[in-house]
């Protein structure tokens, strides 16, 4: 508006001077108009170009500082995450679709025991001990083309190699994104070691209360061959033949070495690693110690468990522990109700790459307010007759901890039964 009021002042003034000079002519008013108008274009070109040259300078200086601000912001929320993920008491691993470790924080440079500087770009294979760091690259291989999850979106416990060769116990969830197109993964660790010595002591103890509960029956399992050793001692004294009855001592005396010895097992403090163990042998030491305690009770106890069946990677100790409390816990049940038949079957079975061993009873089943709460530690039925409520607590942190799952079915009234499945050890 500025440009037309100065254009228009110009052309009045030609006017007048025109006409004070000829007032006559017919071509004063366009003439002068058109020179006023050009006149006044060309005085203020120089303005008009310093006008649109500051602007431009303005709008530009706006994009600068609107983009450095911008710049300034995304540095100061890097900052902060990064600030973060450093003081974090879980240890944080990002990887690349290729296994190379890209970032590494304080808590897992503790863990570990590595620096930063000594794991970038390296395969975070090196933080697993055998076979998982043989196995790993080939797992992310297979979810990459499959997408076969094991861990990745699951989380799950595992154990860590410490830079000194030590192993310890962890519990490793891992997520995946993408930035820019590029997949990467992240690994939020925690060292379980503390929980995992927790966890062994209470187990220890529950197996301890458990030899306790277990004595009734052993002493009669051992009571039964001492009675027939006495027996054939006495007919030799009496001039039977010897041979014979010498072979029936050596039998019996074995026998009760046997009911000894796995009792002492059982109780022993196992921290062993985990080992091909099988399903079979372990039922068979623990229906010695629980002996013929079931048949003095009314109830039948059903095996089916073939001997070729799959091993699995486990403690048998621990496996064993596992057993004897779903089989105490069947036996409890039932013997809280009146019914003709009153009975337990344990089978176990091949499926799913794994092996799954179940125990089943006809007992009154699980009140229906308690459902998964069972697994909860001092959750129990039997707190009347001492139950402590850590058994089946104990019993699923073994199963998880070699990988495995615990499942109930239960239906008030008729039954419950546990599943436990343990994946299949390596062949070697």
């Amino acid at each position: 508006m500025r440009h037309l009021l100065i254009a228009w002042t110009l052309t009045v003034i030609s006017w007048v001077a025109a006409l004070a000079v000829d007032p006559l002519s017919p071509w004063h008013l366009p003439a002068h108009t058109f020179a006023g108008a050009m006149t006044g274009a060309t005085l203020l070109r120089p303005w008009r170009h310093r006008t649109t040259r500051r602007t431009l300078q303005a709008s530009v200086s706006d994009a600068e500082r609107e983009r450095a601000e911008a710049q300034a912001t995304a540095a100061s929320h890097a900052a902060r995450w990064q600030a973060i993920v450093d003081t974090a008491t879980e240890g944080i691993v990002t990887i690349d679709a290729q296994g190379r470790i890209e970032t590494f924080n304080g808590a897992a440079e503790r863990m570990f025991g590595y620096t930063l500087d000594e794991v970038i770009g390296r395969n975070v294979s090196l933080l697993m001990p055998a076979p998982y760091q043989q196995e790993h690259d080939g797992y992310l291989h297979r979810y990459l083309t499959t997408g076969e999850r094991r861990i990745i979106g699951i989380g799950r416990e595992v154990v860590g190699l410490h830079k000194d060769g030590s192993q310890f116990p962890i519990d490793l969830s891992v997520g995946e994104g993408q930035n820019d197109g590029r997949r990467f993964f992240t690994a939020v660790i925690r060292d379980i070691s503390d929980r995992k010595d927790m966890q062994t002591k209470l187990a220890q103890a529950e197996r301890l209360a458990a030899v306790g509960e277990l004595a009734a029956g052993v002493a009669h399992e051992i009571n039964n061959p001492i009675n027939t050793v006495i027996n054939c001692a006495q007919l030799i004294q009496d001039g039977d033949d010897t041979a014979s009855n010498c072979q029936v001592i050596i039998e019996e005396g074995k026998r009760i070495a046997d009911i000894v010895g796995d009792l002492l097992q059982f109780a022993r403090d196992d921290r062993d690693s985990p080992q091909p163990t099988s399903i079979s042998e372990v039922v068979q030491r623990t229906l010695r110690l629980l002996g013929e305690n079931w048949k003095r009770h009314g109830l039948r106890l059903q095996v089916e468990v073939a001997d070729d069946v799959p091993q699995v990677l486990a403690r048998p100790q621990r496996l064993q522990q596992v057993l004897l409390n779903l089989l105490i816990n069947a036996k409890d049940a039932l013997m809280s109700v009146e019914r003709d038949v009153r009975s337990v079957r344990l089978s176990a079975r091949a499926e799913r790459g794994g092996v799954t061993t179940t125990v089943r009873d006809n007992g009154p089943g699980l009140p229906e307010q308690l459902g998964l709460r069972v697994f909860e530690p001092f959750v129990t039925t039997k707190r009347a007759r001492g139950g402590t409520g850590l058994g089946l607590s104990i019993s699923k942190s073994i199963v998880d901890g070699y990988g495995g799952t615990i499942e109930v079915e239960s239906t008030p009234g008729q039954g419950t039964a546990f599943h436990v499945w343990l994946p299949m050890a390596p062949h070697e």
